[in-house]
């Protein structure tokens, strides 16, 4: 019973981390119940957990947090340990050494100071440092650091808005491409069946020669177009698969969904802005943290105080250790740098300067990208609306030519004009139909609409 319930808990274990999220991703995606049923969600979060580049940005958040401790380090004490064996013939530092093991003595007859002989020394030492003022710059390194964890988290949050749209396109220009493959196979078909007819009538001898040589021309051409489409549908799906990061899709396991004229209404957009977009975010905490960088260089015009220790063992190896310690207060306090401080001052300053014009500029930049992305809705919808009608007028003239050309009542010409427009017509509706749902995914990214 034991070791059941560690080989259940070891699975468990596995499932939970991230291979086992992996795994449980490609089974799910590629399992025979779902080979016709990827949607755009399950494209979405294969793309946020597989995706090297959004790992790679992933990787910037953990560097911050590093920095962020070794920011801290100033608040804490710097406790070293050492140790040293050393042997001279030097008097001065034989002295010493004597003196530290409490060996020296002065009325012994063989004494010279002047000639003391090979003197050794083994030495242990504990020592601390600590850091008790610099004029806050320690204090504003770590708010800078801590600033630096949260400008990583918006150049993540950046880049995965960016690849949520990357996959939401790529996804509806997938279907798209199947679409196309769709039109040009109906096309095909749809041409068979007229070139069948005006055989009908060539035979009957009602139509000319050049009416089914005109049909299998338009028909090869039609197949070529097919071949196209399906190469483009191919080469769409491995872009999707690119942007996702893994070969999830195929063309057994997304397929176009049927052709419906869905009517489309224009969504109650409430008032648009670009407050949400990491960008702007990110840039207005840069200039935070380029004022913060600015305070700490003029701090660096204040003194520093350290206290410092030491506990230091002294002996010879076959003598027992002597110990003595030595504890004080230092201050430093720089007068004349070179104007090293002054320097870094001014370089702060025009840094911050350089934040807050870059502030602006992006604000301007995402704005412009808002008023384009609204555009773009207003134009997929216009384009929607006129390529629907579109479409229903040919299909309807396609219709009526082949009755006429099968009654001998209009030329060749006509027929093989209406089939053209049928098809033009098809192919700029399907492209208006996945333009409109894609304008909608641009209008989220341009408002930083963040992923659920």
């Amino acid at each position: 019973m034991d070791s059941v319930t560690r080989m259940f808990s070891s699975l468990i274990r596995l499932l939970t981390g991230k291979s086992g999220i992996l795994f449980l991703i490609a089974v799910f995606v590629l399992s025979p119940a779902t080979l016709t049923a990827i949607t755009l969600n399950e494209c979405i979060d294969a793309a946020l957990t597989m995706n090297p580049g959004l790992e790679a940005v992933s990787y910037r958040i953990k560097a911050s947090r590093s920095a962020h401790l070794q920011a801290r380090s100033a608040w804490y004490p710097l406790i070293s340990v050492s140790g040293s064996h050393t042997q001279t013939n030097n008097p001065s530092q034989a002295f010493m050494m004597e003196l530290n093991q409490k060996t020296l003595d002065m009325t012994d007859p063989g004494f010279d100071p002047a000639d003391p002989g090979h003197t050794y020394n083994t030495r242990f030492s504990l020592g601390m440092q600590y850091l008790l003022y610099d004029g806050g710059r320690s204090r504003l390194h770590e708010e800078m650091a801590e600033q630096g964890i949260d400008l990583s988290r918006y150049g993540h949050a950046a880049a995965k808005n960016e690849l949520v749209y990357e996959v939401t396109r790529g996804y509806y220009n997938t279907l798209k491409a199947g679409e196309f493959v769709s039109v040009f196979r109906e096309t095909a078909a749809s041409i068979e069946k007229s070139l069948q007819l005006a055989k009908k009538r060539f035979e009957e001898g009602t139509a000319l020669k050049t009416d089914v040589l005109n049909l299998e021309v338009q028909l090869a051409q039609a197949q070529e177009d097919l071949i196209n489409a399906e190469n483009g549908f191919l080469m769409a799906i491995a872009a999707l698969n690119t942007s996702i990061g893994a070969d999830i899709v195929s063309a057994d396991t997304l397929v176009p969904p049927a052709n419906k004229k869905d009517v489309f209404h224009a969504p109650v957009i409430e008032e648009k802005t670009v407050d949400q977009r990491p960008e702007l975010q990110a840039a207005a905490l840069i200039v935070k943290t380029k004022k913060t960088g600015l305070k700490r260089s003029r701090r660096a015009y204040h003194p520093s105080i350290k206290a410092f220790g030491s506990i230091d063992m002294d002996g010879r190896v076959s003598d027992r250790f002597e110990d003595s310690y030595v504890a004080g207060v230092t201050a430093t306090w720089n007068i004349f740098d070179g104007h090293a401080r002054s320097g870094a001052v001014s370089e702060s300053r025009a840094l911050r300067n350089e934040a807050v014009a870059h502030l602006k500029q992006t604000r301007k930049q995402l704005e412009l990208d808002l008023t384009e992305a609204e555009l773009r809705v207003s134009n997929a919808l216009k384009r929607l609306d006129v390529t629907r009608k579109a479409l229903d007028n040919s299909e309807e003239l396609l219709q009526m030519t082949r009755i006429q050309y099968k009654n001998g009542a209009v030329e060749i010409t006509a027929l093989l004009n209406a089939q053209s427009a049928l098809t033009a017509s098809t192919v700029r509706n399907k492209a208006a139909h996945y333009d409109y749902l894609e304008s909608l995914a641009n209008m989220n990214r341009a408002t930083g609409k963040p992923w659920p």
